[in-house]
């Protein structure tokens, strides 16, 4: 009776795994557009404009009409056929034709204070990302060039920080990182954009900045209603916008990025950037004939319409 129980729970462990298997190779270029339109992309059908909720967080994003998204298994699945890796600290992926950005696993180490603002220095911390970056003589890619699009900014106001950068590679393929650190009462929310055109990067991190507008903390969590007594981060915003760029480790905000960081990060997290370029968003999800005509203004990232449409730029 007892080695029945235990057979049988065994089973139903091997059965559920097997059907929550992630698909562990990455794909070639004839068999990518198959598989990555078996995937759960949300938003596909009848594609609205409406809010959710990011997971294991206080807070909602709200999506776009001409955005598609994964959640859950369905963003390992994608990043182990895209790149060949697996990692576990993204909850949202979304994607449209011209950029992509993903928000990983909200921390909720406490409060982040803002004291230490007075001590960032955008000079050291770009100088650290080159450092981190520079040829290992290891046969990978390698930074040649990182400069700043646009300083680390504190906005007080609208309670985040704003950065973005510029990289131009070994093999001389260009990329842009911008990123939106939106802070909240027991922790913060990193957002993190690539885009496919770099025609304009200024105008591309304005785009990024319209964006932390979208994201909102429930009223209760807003970083404005901290109280003596809460939960306070042992690290200073400072010292966060340095372990989100990989130049510092900090242990007690977000499990603590490797001092060694930066292209290991940026690797690890981006370098699908080279594999997967973007350019295939718009024929993985062109579907018919039709939507593509009904879309194609909604798609394009330089479009007016887009901007408006999308209210990206924070207008609300």
């Amino acid at each position: 009776m007892f080695r029945n129980i235990i057979l049988n729970v065994f089973l139903i462990f091997l059965f559920s795994t097997s059907i929550h298997a992630i698909e562990k190779r990455k794909l070639n270029d004839t068999e990518i557009e198959q598989k990555l339109n078996s995937l759960k992309w949300q938003n596909f059908e009848n594609s609205k404009v409406h809010k959710i909720k990011i997971p294991g967080s206080n807070a909602s994003i709200q999506i776009y009409e001409n955005e598609q998204y994964l959640l859950g298994q369905d963003i390992e699945q994608f990043n182990w056929w895209v790149s060949g890796k697996y990692y576990n600290d993204t909850v949202l992926e979304i994607l449209a034709d011209g950029y992509r950005f993903v928000i990983d696993r909200p921390t909720n180490d406490g409060y982040i204070k803002i004291d230490d603002w007075s001590n960032v220095s955008p000079e050291e911390l770009i100088q650290g990302l080159r450092d981190a970056n520079k040829d290992q003589k290891d046969g990978l890619s390698y930074a040649k060039q990182v400069e700043w699009i646009y300083k680390p900014n504190l906005d007080k106001k609208n309670n985040m920080v704003n950065y973005s950068y510029k990289v131009v590679w070994s093999d001389n393929g260009i990329s842009m990182e911008s990123v939106n650190i939106i802070l909240g009462r027991d922790g913060y929310i990193l957002q993190t954009f690539i885009f496919n055109d770099l025609s304009d990067t200024k105008a591309n991190a304005e785009f990024v900045k319209g964006a932390a507008s979208d994201v909102t903390f429930d009223s209760v969590y807003t970083y404005n209603n901290y109280k003596a007594g809460d939960k306070v981060a042992a690290v200073g915003i400072g010292a966060l916008v340095a372990t989100t760029l990989g130049v510092k480790a900090i242990k007690a905000v977000g499990g603590g990025a490797a001092a060694a960081g930066g292209f290991l990060l940026l690797l690890k997290k981006f370098w699908w950037i080279i594999l997967a370029p973007l350019v295939f968003i718009g024929k993985l999800f062109g579907g018919s004939e039709d939507k593509n005509q009904n879309n194609s203004s909604d798609r394009n990232l330089n479009d007016d319409s887009l901007r408006k449409s999308t209210k990206r730029k924070k207008n609300k």
